[in-house]
């Protein structure tokens, strides 16, 4: 095992990753837990993978919420079905010791993670509590009143058994404090960072954009809530302002047909084929501004990719995007009701100052090779295990 970023002074940790699905599987929750794991190895520790996690009577839990939220327009997340709770919390525990470990990572694991055996210090990681994505966040609209209670219980136990409890934003920092009476000292605002199997070259992205129309580039998997209709009226904004825009729209399709000049949909790129991957990576070099004019987030991992490639973002201002994107730094940020003409404003204004656009493009990067990146992360996570 590599040691070579411990100091002297600092022990290697056998860390017990606990998740419900595969965190060394890249697919699994868009590779977050993935670039967790690996970046928590590269610090030196040893990372034991608990998961998949085994609930056998999950199954039948999600055919009976399929056919009540058919008949009643609501129903019980099969994950918070109770039966279904003591399965995987369980599994975890009888995993857990088997393994020996000197600390538990659990993240986004409040479903099993509070039955952690008592005597091992937990870190549960997050990037928000229940009380704000309860009907704020898609996955948790119309949820049954045994739903949110439920939900709201394993938040608040999980939390007050976690030793260390990390958050990418303020925003969930300060929720796990003032609704479910965290010890301050025990909560951190560590940012995420980009979900990139290598970082593309500081000087390959920031050379010098080919002259053109002001190019945007919006990825996201749900049409609806990453607001692409709103992304399209920005720019026939653009054109009816006599901006020369266009915009790519990328990983998800519209629920019916869209025409507008200067738009490209592509509905899905597989990181994974290097040949789709590669068309990524020309997707971002080519563009001049990432958007996302999202519903509901909790801290877009795909805003620390953009900055990644120097491209700033315009983003609207809700839930944990302020954290994810640095106002002047990585980008700009447009109120939660700002319109189409506010976001076409603002693109019109930084794209009329090449030198303005640079210099966002610069900070983009700068930020994130010191902040939005996993080696910072995981340098910043090894330091407070350490001091556990």
């Amino acid at each position: 095992m590599n040691h070579c970023c411990i100091s002297d002074s600092q022990a290697a940790r056998r860390i017990a990753f606990a998740t419900i699905g595969d965190a060394s599987e890249v697919r699994f929750w868009s590779g977050t837990p993935f670039h967790m794991a690996k970046s928590l190895a590269n610090e030196g520790h040893e990372v034991v993978h608990i998961g998949p996690l085994s609930a056998p009577i999950l199954p039948l839990y999600r055919a009976y919420s399929r056919i009540s939220r058919t008949v009643r327009g609501r129903g019980l997340s099969p994950f918070h079905a109770r039966p279904v709770i003591a399965q995987y919390a369980a599994d975890a525990a009888r995993k857990i010791r088997a393994v020996a470990p000197d600390i538990v990572f659990a993240p986004a694991a409040s479903t099993f993670a509070w039955s952690v055996p008592v005597g091992v210090p937990l870190v549960y990681a997050s990037d928000a509590t229940f009380r704000l994505i309860e009907g704020y966040h898609p996955n948790y609209r119309n949820l049954s009143r045994t739903a949110r209670e439920t939900s709201e219980r394993l938040e608040r136990d999980t939390i007050a058994r976690a030793d260390l409890i990390l958050y990418p934003s303020q925003w969930a920092a300060e929720s796990a404090v003032r609704d479910y009476g965290a010890d301050p000292a025990r909560v951190h605002v560590v940012p995420w960072g980009a979900n990139l199997k290598e970082a593309p070259g500081r000087d390959s992205v920031l050379g010098c954009r080919k002259p053109g129309p002001c190019r945007m580039l919006l990825i996201g998997v749900s049409w609806k809530e990453k607001g692409a209709d709103l992304a399209i009226e920005i720019l026939a904004e653009l054109n009816d302002r006599g901006v020369r825009a266009k915009l790519v729209i990328c990983g998800c399709t519209p629920p019916g047909p869209v025409t507008q000049e200067g738009l490209t949909i592509i509905p899905y790129l597989d990181k994974s084929d290097p040949a789709e991957r590669n068309r990524l990576e020309q997707l971002y070099r080519d563009a001049d501004f990432f958007l996302l004019p999202t519903r509901a987030d909790c801290f877009p991992i795909v805003l620390c990719e953009a900055a990644a490639h120097g491209v700033p973002s315009v983003a609207r201002a809700t839930g944990g995007v302020p954290y994810a994107v640095r106002e002047g730094k990585t980008g700009v940020l447009v109120p939660p009701d700002a319109t189409k003409a506010d976001y076409a404003r603002v693109i019109a204004e930084i794209f009329a100052n090449p030198s303005r656009l640079a210099r966002l493009r610069q900070s983009s990067r700068d930020t994130y090779e010191t902040q939005l990146n996993w080696q910072a992360w995981g340098r910043r996570v090894s330091d407070l295990i350490q001091a556990l």
